[in-house]
């Protein structure tokens, strides 16, 4: 941890270094915190100004107070800062066809190789599932988008990966829309000639072969973007 710089907000400069511990595991879950008399020593600033940062920390699910015991480090702290990030999501313009198109890019064709090497039995007949419910309403397209929808979300699940499905999660209502956008322009055969491919390439295991499926699928998608 740093001095203090006296002329910026002293709170915030001692939460960002704070988050930098727990973020960073240097102080790993469920570990108790220095005190506030500790920390006040520590950064040459007074209580208040501690008590300030720690108290933003609580809300944000990243540290919990425990009555006559101290301050801790709270488990699955990670999740829990991406949780609370959710209200600042929700600010996104809902139409950002094209941005939803670049995270996907971004997440996806990453999150298919770890699919690829993670992916059970298991998951790979939930998948098989998916696609089946895919093929049954392929002439119902917004039902169609969904279950689109939810063949993807599983692929990032299969990652076993927290902070992927986190984000998946709490962007899914923009991922619904942006999807159902696309599939209403270009109807439901691709999909199902893609998904139908990759399940293929994930039985296989064979991680290139799924990476291009996933790159060609969402680039056919940016045709009708």
């Amino acid at each position: 941890m740093k001095p203090i710089e006296k002329r910026a907000s002293l709170s915030r400069q001692v939460f960002e270094q704070l988050k930098e511990q727990i973020i960073t595991h240097k102080w790993k879950p469920g570990e108790k915190i220095p005190s506030e008399n500790k920390l006040s020593e520590m950064f040459n600033v007074s209580r208040v100004t501690i008590r300030e940062a720690l108290q933003t920390l609580v809300a944000l699910n990243l540290l919990e107070k425990r009555q006559g015991d101290g301050t801790f480090v709270k488990e699955s702290s990670v999740e829990g800062y991406i949780d609370a990030l959710i209200p600042t999501i929700i600010n996104i313009q809902p139409r950002q066809a094209m941005a939803v198109h670049e995270y996907r890019k971004i997440i996806e064709v990453g999150a298919i190789e770890l699919a690829v090497e993670r992916a059970t039995d298991e998951d790979i007949e939930e998948l098989k599932k998916t696609f089946h419910k895919m093929e049954a309403c392929q002439d119902n397209l917004e039902e169609f988008a969904l279950e689109d929808l939810n063949f993807h979300l599983l692929l990032c699940q299969i990652t076993k990966n927290p902070i992927i499905e986190k984000a998946n999660s709490f962007l899914k209502d923009y991922l619904r829309e942006s999807m159902t956008e696309v599939i209403k322009a270009m109807g439901s055969e691709g999909g199902l000639y893609y998904h139908g491919k990759i399940i293929e390439a994930i039985e296989e295991r064979d991680k290139e072969k799924a990476k291009e499926l996933i790159n060609a699928h969402l680039d056919n998608n940016l045709n009708y973007i």
